[in-house]
């Protein structure tokens, strides 16, 4: 079942620097981790100089109490913009002249507003907005038709010469037909809301419209009355609308493009710190392998030590493990968080692409901006792997450590230390050569910040006269050093792209030497070739015990030579990408592009694209139902052989439609609407329905229904919670003024503020805040709307007047009749639980998941082999294949998502039976998330394979051994297969087939062995693309490992298929 859109989610920052931005906006910047444009928020310095600086003063009690609600500028604005528009709609209707036009609909004028969500980035507001303003149009036509023909029907069942009292009275013919109008119109915007998630937030002003149209339809006796009744709820509709739209665009106006560039700005910034930690990993990495063995620089020249000596070195190597454990974590905290940076990123670009601005950059440009910082965000991707990798390795060494029987444990252990050093020689130099690269990295990232005038640039002398030689200052510029002694070259300073580019390849060969060298010293030039052959073979079984522990040795030596390979390819593929920024920013500043402002619009390419994602939701909900399927057309039907049986086919279409999850949703809410909504149609409650205004009840109803019982419950606790609290803030709001209708619009301002600094802060709580809001203004807008109007013209729809302690506890009965009404139709007939959606959910993953590993397999194939085409056509292969491929992690990342969603949502859910194997779920869908991860890594790597290519010569070795691979067989696609194969006994519940395999040799990895192994040697180390050929291998080898997590986990919940047939004596039963 599709669910109804998640509660956007909206980032604020503690930023409110005012530093000049390439699009014109007062609102400081909305970056999701803190950065802004005041570079004083990312503390990236390699080196701690502040140890003589005098103690911080403490904050102020108001200081601390902001920083704990997390109050600052940006949600401030945000719950401003959101609180202004209703309090503009209520104060605007205290005019007897405004009052006068509305009849006494002005309370929707304010409710609406709320529904316009007026802080919204303009491309987003605009979006939704637009769509409204349509579904209000279409409700109002709807409606119309309804009372039209509900007022015929009226007049064909009424006898001629009728007295008033029958003739203007009930008319059940009339009341059918509007209930009709009305389970047709719930039905279709329920299943449309389901279905296509951006219609969440416009969906609710339909709503509101037709149960308001069609419970006061059957009142409707002349078509001159449902034309003016119909007239008096569409303006008031519109106003509120217009009224947001004012506000949104003209009051502190927000841009897609300034969230995106602030976004952009969080996300470079973050970058710097980032690096600080990888840096800091690299050093601590040298220690992850000290669970199993002692460390070489705590060791005792001797058995023999004294117990102080003991005492003092485990002290010292539980220090030393503790500082791994930190530094893993610290890496892991800032890959997760700029990877939620990043997909914010690629959700706001497409908004600011859409967006009419006036400002520097096109479409085109953004377009090329995100592109790059994407080509960054890969190698995040892969290092952020590195902490789970090493973890691996680790495990892997601890059970090689395992003393074997017949072995001298002292020779175990010594065997330990010395394999231990030669770990930390690895690490080591490595660490000494990045340091300086990694500070040059962030004087690169800080000259797009200055060359796209995030940051200023600070004068390089008052720098140098502030800053030590190797820190970096508190406003994010660059070390007071000279970067290149006599060049002069600094941050800012166009060229200094050229600097980098140098900087990298200097690096690269460094470090290519030490590593040659430091292999030709131990005589080690062969060993990676040695165990690489040996890798793929089963143990032999004549080898004795210490050539078997010789050889596990070895293929942990090549694993460690992985492994630095594999960090040293994401860094250099990090610096490339920074690098092509730096390239493009630089080019903006000299073709002039950052000099003058011009009216931007959006494509023709980009409408078009926009329309097509509305009508067919490709970008805000990809499904699974356009995975590739060959030769079939579902297992009830062969393919159409005539054009009657293709049009049968089309047809197949409409019940396709109504046994969805989105027309399944549509009826059960329209159910639970309608249980309710009947009583407006009767003859014996019609009165009470509409006196007591029990159509709020419908209303929240329709706005906090939930597909699934977990976030049912959740949703009912609250909606109560929140109704209840807004009840007594009504009161609080009415009374505590002397109830003066100036205070009261005033306070009511405040008590709105507050609503949407939650809604900001708190976006899960989206639809309980949306409840209490609108039981308040209802409350209070209503009462302030009889004293415009007077009593007789505030009842003249069937309302009854009560005063305000009376109104708001009938208001709060109605909306908490709604809530429970909501929350029994969600669990019956037949409730659908968060285990049910999540296991078919995690199938569908799984399936996703072996298209992928397909997809990437042919990816490398055709990258080896130069098969790839030319990539500007769409019908290349390589095209073909990057299509397929992007198409199908936006399907995965969406139903990753949703599953964690519902997985949070588990210990909501009523529980029948045994507990939910949370943690079974939880542990296969982090293993899937890896792989994801390690595919992500496979296949940017193999983008160099393509590069090294177009260069002048093309490297012999990729020649060579692109020649020396046999082609894809069956084989390589063992591990799709087994996917495919988890994912229909998951999703349908059935056991696995016994006696599963699990590959464990990957695609590429086979191919490393055999006649042309000898390419795969030290020698070939500083050829393009040679690193990252031992990037892929470590990436396939995870990948196969985490498959095997993920089959005995899935073994454990669906079971294992049994042949076997076992005779029990009975004697032993007994």
């Amino acid at each position: 079942m599709a669910p109804p859109a998640p509660a956007p989610e909206f980032h604020d920052n503690s930023n409110n620097s005012s530093e000049t931005n390439v699009e014109s906006s007062t609102l400081p910047s909305r970056a999701n981790n803190g950065a802004g444009f005041d570079t004083r928020n990312s503390a990236t310095p390699l080196t701690d100089n502040e140890s003589n600086s005098p103690p911080a003063t403490m904050p102020s009690i108001f200081k601390r109490a902001r920083s704990k609600l997390g109050i600052n500028g940006t949600v401030a604005v945000l719950a401003f913009k959101g609180a202004l528009a209703p309090t503009i709609a209520t104060a605007m209707y205290q005019s007897k002249a405004v009052a006068d036009v509305y009849f006494n609909f002005g309370y929707l004028t304010t409710v609406v507003s709320i529904l316009t969500v007026t802080f919204l980035p303009r491309g987003k507001f605009m979006l939704n907005m637009s769509i409204s303003v349509l579904l209000i149009c279409l409700a109002m036509a709807m409606v119309l038709l309804g009372q039209y023909a509900g007022i015929k029907a009226r007049q064909h069942t009424t006898p001629v010469g009728a007295s008033p009292d029958i003739a203007l009275g009930y008319n059940p013919s009339s009341a059918a037909v509007n209930a009709t109008f009305l389970m047709l119109n719930l039905f279709g915007i329920h299943s449309l809301r389901a279905a296509r998630p951006a219609f969440s937030i416009p969906a609710i002003g339909y709503n509101l419209f037709v149960l308001l149209g069609f419970t006061y339809a059957p009142q409707m006796t002349t078509v001159s009355s449902s034309l003016k009744f119909l007239r008096d709820m569409f303006y008031s509709f519109l106003t509120g609308q217009a009224i947001g739209t004012g506000v949104s665009l003209f009051v502190i106006p927000i841009s897609s493009r300034k969230v995106f560039f602030g976004e952009a700005v969080g996300f470079l910034q973050s970058r710097r710190g980032l690096l600080k930690d990888q840096l800091a990993f690299v050093e601590a990495l040298e220690y992850a392998q000290m669970e199993c063995a002692t460390h070489p620089h705590t060791r005792l020249p001797s058995r023999a030590g004294s117990g102080a000596d003991r005492i003092r070195d485990e002290s010292e190597e539980s220090k030393n493990k503790n500082l791994y454990n930190q530094k893993a974590s610290s890496l892991k905290a800032s890959s997760a968080a700029l990877l939620a940076l990043g997909g914010k990123l690629r959700e706001d670009v497409v908004f600011a692409k859409r967006e009419i601005a006036f400002g520097y950059f096109q479409s085109k440009h953004i377009h090329e901006m995100h592109k790059l910082f994407m080509k960054i965000l890969v190698p995040i991707v892969g290092f952020s792997t590195i902490t789970d990798i090493s973890e691996r390795l680790n495990y892997r060494f601890c059970i090689d450590m395992k003393r074997p029987e017949g072995l001298d444990s002292l020779n175990c252990e010594e065997e330990g230390e010395i394999e231990n050093a030669e770990w930390a020689e690895l690490i080591k130099p490595l660490y000494a050569l990045l340091k300086p690269l990694v500070q040059v990295l962030d004087d690169s990232i800080l000259h797009v910040l200055i060359l796209l005038k995030f940051v200023p640039n600070h004068d390089r002398t008052k720098a140098r006269s502030k800053k030590s030689m190797d820190g970096l200052g508190r406003d994010g510029a660059s070390s007071s050093r000279d970067i290149e002694k006599g060049d002069g070259i600094k941050p800012g300073d166009i060229g200094f792209g050229d600097y980098l580019n140098k900087k990298i390849d200097g690096y690269r060969a460094e470090r290519t030497e030490n590593l040659k060298k430091w292999a030709a010293e131990r005589g080690l030039s062969s060993i990676f070739q040695e165990s690489q052959e040996r890798a793929h073979l089963p143990p032999d079984p004549n080898e004795g015990m210490y050539s078997r522990h010789g050889n596990s040795r070895k293929k942990r030596f090549s694993e460690r030579i992985n492994l630095i390979f594999y960090m040293e390819y994401l860094m250099y593929s990090v610096s490339k990408a920074i690098l092509a920024v730096i390239r493009c920013v630089e080019s903006r500043v000299t073709d002039g592009t950052l000099e003058r402002r011009q009216f931007i619009f959006p494509s023709h390419k980009t409408v078009i694209k926009l329309m097509k994602g509305l009508i067919y939701d490709e970008e805000s909900n990809p499904g699974i139902d356009k995975a590739g399927r060959i030769g079939a057309d579902g297992p009830e039907h062969l393919p159409p052989k005539n054009s009657w049986q293709a049009f049968g086919d089309r047809l197949r279409v409409i019940p396709k439609f109504f046994g969805s999850g989105s027309a399944k949703f549509g009826a059960r809410v329209t159910i639970a609407s309608m249980s309710i909504a009947i009583m407006a149609f009767l003859h014996q409650t019609q009165s009470f329905f509409i006196g007591q205004r029990v159509v709020w009840g419908i209303v929240i109803i329709c706005l906090g229904m939930n597909p699934t019982t977990g976030s049912a419950v959740f949703t009912l606790i609250t909606n109560l919670g929140a109704t209840a609290l807004a009840t007594v803030a009504a009161f609080i709001n009415w009374y505590i003024v002397g109830r003066q209708t100036a205070g009261i619009i005033v306070v009511l301002f405040l008590f709105l503020m507050i609503y949407f600094y939650f809604l900001v802060r708190y976006p899960r709580f989206l639809v309980a805040i949306a409840s209490g809001a609108i039981t308040h203004v209802l409350i209070v807008g209503y009462e302030l709307q009889v004293r415009v109007e007077g009593t007789k013209a505030a009842t003249g729809t069937g309302q009854v007047f009560y005063e305000i302690y009376l109104l708001a506890t009938y208001q709060l009965l109605a909306v908490a009749g709604g809530v429970v009404i909501a929350y029994i139709f969600t669990i019956f007939p037949i409730p659908v639980t968060e285990g049910y959606v999540l296991r078919r959910g995690l199938g569908d993953s799984l399936s996703l998941l072996a298209n992928c590993v397909s997809s990437t397999t042919s990816t490398v194939d055709h990258r080896l082999q130069s098969k790839e085409g030319d990539m500007s056509l769409h019908s290349s292969p390589g095209w073909v294949l990057e299509k397929s491929r992007h198409d199908i992690l936006e399907k995965q990342f969406a139903l990753l998502t949703s599953m964690r969603r519902n997985l949070s949502f588990m210990d909501w859910g009523l529980s029948c039976g045994g507990d939910f194997p949370k943690q079974a779920y939880s542990s296969i869908m982090d293993e899937i998330q890896r792989i994801v991860n390690f595919l992500a890594v496979i296949n940017f790597a193999t983008e160099t394979f393509t590069a090294a290519r177009e260069e002048t010569p093309s490297p012999a070795w990729l020649t060579e051994f692109a020649q020396s691979r046999p082609e894809t067989s069956i084989e390589e696609h063992k591990t799709a297969s087994l996917l495919i194969l988890i994912s229909a006994s998951i999703r349908n519940g059935k056991p696995l087939p016994p006696y599963i395999e699990v590959p464990s040799n990957s695609h590429l990895s086979k191919q490393v062995h055999g006649d042309q192994a000898d390419i795969i040697t030290f020698e070939n180390l500083n050829e393009p693309g040679f690193r990252a050929l031992a990037a892929i291998k470590l990436a396939q080898s995870c990948v196969a490992d985490s498959l095997s997590r993920i089959v005995e986990p899935v073994r454990e919940l669906v079971g294992e298929v049994d042949f076997g047939y076992h005779i029990v004596d009975s004697n032993e039963q007994g």
